[in-house]
């Protein structure tokens, strides 16, 4: 019997009288670098205010929440200046620089950071948030067995400066090419792009490409439409993070997921996901799990548990819940003391 296979619709939200999701404690930090509506995270965020409201039922409403998005050095939140008699919380996307907030933190009850790993320890008021998907990416139920995929293995991306290791490896030139720390500059990049871009053959039934900017290969619609159909699903290094929203969207879609060292937290320790130190190494893993289709079976059966559990839009509402009551808890705690 054949599965009808559903598109889920993720278009976002309006944003209503300045208010996000019509929840008045819910504001978009004026000196974000874009629109909310603009934001590849804003699907996401959008269902996580939900999913919090829901946890948190009244006190969800006992608190002043601003979303910031900016990824320039010197910017800060325009919330650090807001006065509220509610407990303010910041949840900071966008800044693949990781920049430590901690230096304003006192001015919030606690800051939720995508980007940040574990560079920052578990202390404080301060914690990571996982990045998300790309808002018009599309997930398709249910989801299709591993058995059944139409693609052995897939990556189309960018070829930045972190990925010219994984353009040797997967091209097979590894040793005509010098390594990226010889050569980090565009004018290399752009020589590897005039050489070749399609590797496809590398594996049968894959589609490995190289495109030369963000975005500029398959549309979103594509793109999901193939990662759905995808078996193992490679990671390489983003343009400055091994963070990438490739990872949720692999892991959303139900595939095995290749890639570098990923940091230590809540939402990738102990995950199914496969983490290589080099290319070649990752190559060599490929071909063992293509020569094990029930290995694969395991592993997707993990990967969507692990979606399920630690990265969905609920389980980062759960992450988020517990580290508030976490903190009132503390502030109960040292308020019993005194």
């Amino acid at each position: 019997m054949c599965l009808k296979i559903k598109r889920v619709d993720v278009s976002s939200k309006k944003i209503v009288g300045g208010d996000l999701f019509e929840y008045p404690n819910v504001h978009y930090d004026k000196n974000s670098d874009y629109r909310f509506e603009d934001l590849n995270e804003g699907v996401f965020i959008s269902r996580v205010f939900e999913e919090l409201q829901r946890l948190m039922k009244e006190t969800f409403f006992d608190f002043e929440f601003f979303i910031f998005s900016n990824h320039k050095k010197k910017v800060l939140p325009e919330s650090i200046q807001v006065k509220s008699s509610k407990k303010k919380i910041l949840l900071y996307f966008s800044d693949e620089l990781g920049k430590d907030p901690r230096p304003y933190s006192q001015h919030y009850f606690a800051i939720f950071k995508a980007y940040i790993g574990d560079r920052y320890g578990s202390t404080g008021n301060v914690f990571p948030i996982q990045i998300g998907y790309v808002k018009d990416v599309p997930v398709f139920r249910p989801i299709k067995p591993i058995e059944n995929r139409k693609y052995n293995v897939f990556f189309r991306g960018n070829l930045n400066k972190n990925r010219i290791d994984f353009f040797r490896n997967i091209s097979g030139l590894k040793w005509l090419f010098p390594a990226q720390r010889f050569f980090r500059g565009e004018l290399y990049r752009n020589l590897l792009l005039k050489t070749k871009v399609d590797f496809s053959s590398k594996f049968p039934d894959s589609i490995l490409m190289f495109n030369s900017s963000f975005k500029s290969g398959y549309t979103l619609e594509k793109y999901g439409e193939i990662l759905s159909e995808s078996k193992i699903v490679l990671c390489p290094k983003g343009y400055d993070m091994t963070e990438c929203f490739r990872h949720f969207e692999g892991m959303r879609a139900g595939c095995v997921i290749l890639s570098e060292r990923l940091p230590n937290t809540e939402f990738y320790r102990g995950s199914p996901i496969l983490e290589i130190d080099d290319w070649g190494e990752g190559i060599a893993i490929v071909k063992k799990l293509l020569a094990n289709p029930e290995q694969m079976q395991r592993i997707q059966k993990q990967m969507i548990e692990w979606w399920e559990n630690r990265c969905s839009e609920s389980a980062t509402a759960r992450y988020v819940s517990e580290r508030i009551a976490g903190l009132l808890n503390v502030e109960n705690g040292n308020a019993t003391k005194d």
